[in-house]
């Protein structure tokens, strides 16, 4: 159901076995004509049974729990993937692929996003180490915090997050407490709106001229689907980051690097279909295979 969940189906060739989504899946563009299946926290759990549902790839969540354990008491397989941490979410992609009998495929696409990492890394090593600020969210202020995959991001793209000693991944925080730390650079994803501004633009952050990612021109408004999403994007993600904490060295990111994801080529979209696995998750059926045989659905809502 969640948006990470149908990413990692697409990098393993299985949107052809996926019948319905969940309510904030937009990529692959596949998926978009599928059914919606409510929120990830909450699964429509008649449409799930309509569907004839086999498996329920989703993230896990507390809020899910009710839903979650009715479908289970229905006979509805769930498999909840651990995506709220950097480390969790390539775990999850091998999980997964363990679940529908991709996990060499799974493994082999940990080792590759494991290894482009790595590649990154090395090409930041060398740089200045700048302040960032990672905004998830605004009343109250919301920030990605350790263990996140955007602070693992931002570590191998040469930048510090400020946030680093927060209590878990995303956390709420004074504000004044991140005035304080000076941000240098500023990357703000909490408005999600189709019609938000995107780009360099300091925005509210303006009120604070003091701020060094004020002073240099340094605060960019993303799209939160190009950075928030813990999918197999993490290496493309990570050079995006990269280029908005160092475009000295990376190169300056284009404004529609930083806006909506459009039908651009991606891996997930040139995978090599799941032959023979069971159907399962974010893809798509006909219907004279929906009415013939069980199916796998995913439900969608956080990343």
């Amino acid at each position: 159901m969640a948006p990470a969940a149908a990413e990692m189906m697409g990098a393993l060739g299985l949107l052809d076995q996926v019948v319905g989504v969940g309510d904030f899946v937009d990529w692959p563009p596949a998926l978009r004509t599928l059914p919606r299946l409510g929120p990830y926290h909450a699964p429509s759990v008649e449409q799930v049974l309509g569907l004839r549902v086999s498996l329920l790839v989703t993230s896990r969540s507390a809020a899910a729990s009710p839903s979650v354990a009715r479908l289970r008491g229905l006979g509805v397989r769930v498999l909840e993937l651990e995506t709220s941490t950097y480390d969790g979410t390539l775990a999850s992609m091998v999980e997964l692929g363990r679940a529908v009998g991709k996990e060499p495929e799974a493994r082999a696409l940990e080792r590759q996003i494991r290894d482009r990492m790595g590649a990154l890394a090395r090409r930041a090593a060398t740089v200045p180490r700048r302040r960032v600020l990672f905004v998830v969210g605004h009343d109250p202020l919301y920030v990605a915090g350790p263990g996140s995959h955007i602070d693992e991001m931002i570590t191998v793209a040469g930048g510090e997050n400020i946030a680093h000693d927060a209590a878990s991944a995303y956390q709420m925080v004074s504000l004044e407490a991140m005035l304080e730390r000076m941000p240098e650079v500023i990357i703000d994803t909490s408005d999600n709106r189709p019609t938000a501004g995107r780009g360099l633009d300091s925005g509210a952050w303006g009120r604070w001229p003091f701020l060094p990612a004020v002073a240099e021109k340094r605060v960019y408004q993303v799209d939160p689907v190009r950075l928030v999403i813990p999918s197999p994007r993490l290496p493309e993600m990570t050079e995006l980051l990269a280029r908005m904490i160092h475009p000295e060295v990376f190169g300056a990111p284009a404004p529609a690097e930083l806006g909506p994801l459009d039908a651009e080529p991606t891996p997930a979209d040139d995978a090599e279909p799941a032959g023979d696995a069971e159907p399962v998750g974010d893809g798509a059926a006909t219907p004279a295979d929906a009415a013939a045989t069980p199916r796998a659905g995913t439900a969608a809502g956080g990343p």
